[in-house]
């Protein structure tokens, strides 16, 4: 099996957002009302795999993500199977088919549209077709940040209509990745991706534009599969790319991974909302790069670790010889066990890292 692809399971017609009714957990019951307007994207795609998802959990649990954002009634789901010979290459190839649906269905509407642009020219000389389109994908490890509000989305919209420098759009994206920046831009709720390769931001939920999907499948028609879709991403586009600040969704925590499981106990814990979120604002207000933030979390902590460490060294000393210690012995402890875990676990990630991807001119030689 090569890249997979069966059939779409079901579809979906685009049609306006309405208002959604959300029950409210307090203890009055009432009923609340959220709008998300969705309305600037022209296609959304949800790719699954469902014979990696035979009891449909996680489908479920993604369309009730989508459903809590308003998004699930503009979706059309793309159902593949899983490339056991190459898990990463059949996440690389279901991208690249719903780009290629994508681009079908955009150049079908478009003839249309033209058409009917062509009998309204002499009545409204200002009519022109749409020149980009946005299509957004998503995948189902999807899960909700609690960031997520119409001032946001609409800071979005704002930025994608009025810039011309943006290829891809991330509603979510991975903090833990080398060569990374985060920059501030012009708005209070956008931010700029730089990247370097290997800069793999993950691809749960992304907006992308008509352009860069033609430079997507122009270089996989030249190079065809050599990379994971977020390293030739990386390359593609290392200074286009931005995200919403801060970001609504994020790669599903307890959702286990069908490219790389060996990460899953990790990403338990990384992948917490507020854990993602806070190293995302540590990168946007400093400005420094993930590979000077790695290095100074690890000397940080290795220096928390050894005061703490010395001073319950000292207490246990004290209880041991005197029979008593004057101060929080507790509280040495549980520091020590904090930063010596915290210290695990970027050692583990370290460890477990995927290797340098191959980037285009390697595969070409």
């Amino acid at each position: 099996m090569t890249d997979g692809f069966v059939s779409p399971t079901r579809r979906h017609s685009i049609r306006p957002i309405s208002m959604v009714p959300v029950v409210t957990d307090g203890e009055d019951s009432s009923i609340t009302t959220k709008s998300f307007d969705w309305s600037f994207l022209d296609r959304v795609y949800l790719i699954t795999c469902p014979n990696a998802d035979p009891d449909q959990k996680r489908f479920e649990k993604a369309k009730q993500v989508l459903e809590e954002a308003n998004l699930w009634d503009m979706v059309q789901v793309r159902s593949f199977d899983t490339d056991d010979e190459d898990r990463i290459r059949g996440c690389y190839s279901s991208h690249i088919s719903v780009l290629k649906d994508a681009m079908k269905e955009i150049e079908a509407s478009s003839s249309t549209k033209n058409i009917f642009m062509d009998l309204l020219k002499n009545v409204i000389p200002s009519s022109s077709p749409k020149l980009n389109y946005n299509i957004l994908v998503l995948e189902d490890n999807i899960a909700l940040t609690g960031n997520l509000d119409a001032i946001g989305l609409q800071e979005v919209r704002s930025y994608m209509d009025s810039e011309a420098s943006w290829d891809v759009m991330h509603l979510s994206y991975i903090p833990y990745v080398p060569s990374l920046v985060v920059s501030s831009t012009t708005r209070d709720r956008i931010v700029q991706l730089q990247t370097g390769i290997g800069s793999a931001l993950g691809t749960t939920a992304y907006i992308i534009n008509e352009k860069a999907i033609h430079a997507l499948l122009r270089q996989d028609q030249e190079q065809s599969y050599y990379a994971a879709i977020p390293d030739v991403m990386a390359e593609l586009f290392p200074d286009t790319r931005y995200a919403a600040f801060p970001t609504p969704f994020l790669r599903a925590p307890k959702t286990k991974s069908l490219v790389n499981p060996q990460l899953d106990d990790l990403r338990e814990i990384l992948f917490q909302p507020a854990v993602t979120s806070a190293v995302q604002n540590v990168l946007t207000k400093t400005g420094i790069s993930t590979n000077q933030l790695l290095p100074i979390t690890i000397i940080s902590l290795l220096s928390i670790s050894t005061m703490a460490g010395k001073t319950s060294f000292d207490a246990l000393s004290s209880l041991f010889f005197t029979g008593s210690y004057n101060g929080p012995i507790l509280l040495s402890i549980m520091s020590l066990l904090v930063t010596l875990g915290s210290l695990g676990i970027i050692i583990q990630g370290i460890m477990l890292a995927p290797q340098h991807p191959q980037t285009a001119e390697e595969n070409k030689s």
